[in-house]
Formats: structure tokens, sequence, C-alpha cells
């Protein structure tokens, strides 16, 4: 369960908190809102404005730590960790806040390490400044959930002799994602084949995205909806497979409701293709 208290944290290797050599004697911007992006424009000949929607900026989290060492050789050593695990970096990496349930993307843009000769013995002081392009707060836990694609009732079969057989009932090619927090969440989509013409749609807004092309037995596309992202196996961009007019799913706070939709591949008899929805849950 989350808690008040910042408790333990985590910045690749290097542990933050209870238990740690590094504690957590402050922090800012987690709880805060990100500076707004609005689009706001001036009403001519009027008082007041038009008003657009609001965007967020990125997100600034100002981080203090306090240092504890039994020895001086043992502070200068905590101070080198420190150091060497806030260098420049080319991506943003995690930052998990492991007892409030929540993880951040950022940099690290400024850090500070004091040296006071006056009480510079086992004790040290050190701020830190993290840089999120992306604002968005998400869930330590990733979700998953599966379905296979809608496929009709298989009908009867001929000749109508006794016992007649009746086709199954068709499935329902859909599945279930909670999205417990607070602002909509980007899902990550694998479509694995076989499978033509995959429709994938967020039932609740009626947006969907449908793939124009063929995935064979063992092929399969990951979308990721955030960065608009289009992978056949994994590496190779197929964003012109997506067709014109494709509104990218996203998941509203509460609970959604994702269709699935293809037709099958001549040659794949009783092989079902398979969507796979990821995500976490998300706020600002």
């Amino acid at each position: 369960m989350a808690q008040q208290r910042i408790g333990r944290m985590q910045w690749g290797d290097l542990a933050f908190g209870p238990g740690s050599r590094y504690h957590v004697t402050a922090i800012d911007g987690l709880d805060d809102t990100p500076d707004i992006r609005a689009e706001d424009t001036e009403r001519p000949g009027q008082h007041g404005d038009f008003t657009g929607p609001d965007f967020t900026g990125p997100r600034i989290i100002q981080l203090g730590l306090g240092l504890r060492a039994d020895t001086p050789d043992g502070l200068r050593d905590l101070t080198l960790a420190l150091r060497a695990a806030t260098q420049p970096q080319r991506q943003p990496a995690p930052l998990q806040l492991l007892d409030q349930n929540t993880l951040v993307y950022g940099k690290i843009r400024r850090r500070s390490i004091p040296y006071d000769a006056e009480y510079l013995w086992r004790t040290g002081t050190a701020a830190l400044e993290l840089y999120c392009a992306d604002p968005y707060l998400y869930s330590l836990e990733e979700h998953t959930a599966t379905t296979t694609a809608y496929s009709p009732a298989a009908g009867r079969t001929y000749p109508l002799v006794p016992p007649r057989s009746y086709g199954a009932a068709g499935e329902s090619g859909r599945l279930s994602a909670t999205n417990a927090g607070a602002a909509p969440a980007y899902p990550v989509l694998r479509v694995d084949g076989p499978v033509a013409g995959a429709t994938i749609e967020q039932v609740n807004t009626g947006f969907s995205i449908t793939i124009d092309a063929t995935l064979g037995a063992g092929e399969y596309l990951t979308i990721d909806t955030r960065n608009r992202a289009v992978l056949y196996m994994g590496t190779s961009p197929r964003r012109s497979w997506v067709r014109n007019g494709s509104q990218w799913p996203l998941l509203q706070p509460g609970t959604n409701t994702i269709a699935y939709r293809g037709s099958a591949v001549p040659g794949s008899p009783g092989q079902s293709s398979l969507l796979t929805v990821t995500w976490r849950d998300t706020s600002l």
C-alpha cells in the first residue's frame, strides 16, 4: 500500500532511504503539477480568452539526500558512488519509489555534493535534480491482458446427415483493462499472427487502429501508442502499415474494454491470433 513517507527509492544500482547509507531528506516536484502549457487565445474585441486544452510540460523533481558513513573514507566512497551513478545520460532512466508504488523516468540534470571541512567527518549532504521529459507518474506494477481475435461461428457442417453437427459459438475477442490512475494510460499492443487486417478498438471511446498487413504464424507486431512506434518482430519499423484515419487507443481511468478483430489467414487452420495489451496505472 502506498504511504505518505517517501520510504525506499531505487536509482540504478543505488538505494536511497531506510536501510541505506543515503537518507532522503527532501523531495519536491513529485506530487506537484508540472507547468501547464495552455492553448488559450484572446477574444478579439471582448474580455477574456478562448480557452483550449491544457497540457503539461516536463516534471522537475528535486531530491535532497543525507549521506551517512562510519568513517571519512567511507563517506568518500559514498560520494564517489553517487557521482558515478549520476553522470549525464543519453536516455531517461527509472526512479522507483518502492513504498509509494510510483515510477518516473528522468535524467539527472544537476548534482550538488558540497564539501564542508568543519562538519565533514562521517556525514554529508547531496542534492539532485531529475528532469522528466515524460511528466507521468506510473505504477511499479506492469499489467497485462490477452485475448484471441474475434471469429464468427463456424456454422453448419454439410452434408446434413444424422447426427447433425453445428459449429461452436464465435469468440468474443474482448478483454478488460483497468487503469487505476487518474490520467489516460498509453498501452503497448502486441499482435501475434496468423491474422490479416488486425483491428484493435478501445470500445469506451471508439478509438481504433487497423493494420493493413498480414502476419503469418510466428510473426508479431509491437505497437507503442505513446511513441506511435510500430515494429515488426520488435525491431523493424512498419508505421506505414497503420491505416489512414486510425485513432490510437488510450486506456481511460477506470475499466476499459478492448475489442480485437481480424481475418483468418489461409493455410493456418486452427491457429488463433493473439492480442496482448500491456500498461501501467498512470497519473499526473
